[in-house]
């Protein structure tokens, strides 16, 4: 894989990488930025160069210090929508827990109003390490449901391997945060093919990693 230094730099200094997936899974490239890196125009890239659904995800130990729960468990909880919950044809399930807003948004949707919330987000992520209580207390403070950015949580890598858990999982190998905003990267009518992706990477200066590359790095 590339060197840890070179991933950091690029996105700490707010450019995306691309992740591919595996081949026999959903053979995706998703684009992914670094959400202490974002801004307004990370989400225009992200919508216009991705078009994909702009997801905010983080690791299950920060989901879970502020109560959040995965959208399947909330969904079985309830006696008609449980029937909704179905397996994905990649024999995963979703990633998904609520969707969310900042206070401090219009509408939510705007370019600036999703990087807002994601910004926000990302800042108490930082705060779980210094003080979690407060973090929870922020989020709940701060944040309302249901808004425009889904928030995802991870998994774990060896229980599942989607764009969630590897990109995750690659800011945690870069000694980052498990704190990251991310799209599918579409074609006309079709997901982007991983020739395309990689043509991209290469014509727009942008790292390509592949997730069995970043499974090799933390899984001995």
């Amino acid at each position: 894989m590339i060197s840890k230094e070179i991933i950091r730099k690029n996105l700490e200094s707010g450019l995306p990488i691309l992740i591919y997936d595996f081949d026999g899974r959903e053979e995706e490239t998703d684009m992914i930025f670094y959400a202490g890196a974002i801004n307004w125009k990370s989400i225009y890239t992200l919508r216009t160069s991705a078009g994909g659904l702009i997801c905010y995800a983080t690791g299950s130990k920060e989901a879970n210090i502020l109560g959040l729960r995965f959208q399947t468990d909330i969904l079985r909880d309830n006696t008609i929508y449980k029937k909704l919950v179905k397996i994905p044809s990649y024999k995963d399930e979703p990633a998904f827990s609520i969707w969310v807003n900042h206070v401090n948004t219009t509408t939510g949707i705007s370019d600036y109003d999703r990087a807002k919330t994601i910004q926000e987000l990302h800042k108490v992520i930082i705060t779980i390490n210094e003080n979690p209580l407060e973090a929870k207390e922020n989020f709940y403070t701060y944040f309302y449901a249901p808004g425009h950015v889904p928030f995802l949580i991870s998994r774990d890598i060896t229980k599942r391997r989607g764009h969630t858990e590897l990109s995750t999982t690659l800011m945690s190998f870069l000694g980052l945060e498990k704190s990251v905003a991310f799209a599918e990267m579409l074609d006309e009518k079709v997901s982007l093919k991983k020739n395309k992706a990689l043509l991209f990477a290469k014509n727009n200066g942008l790292l390509f990693i592949e997730g069995k590359e970043i499974l090799n790095e933390v899984i001995a």
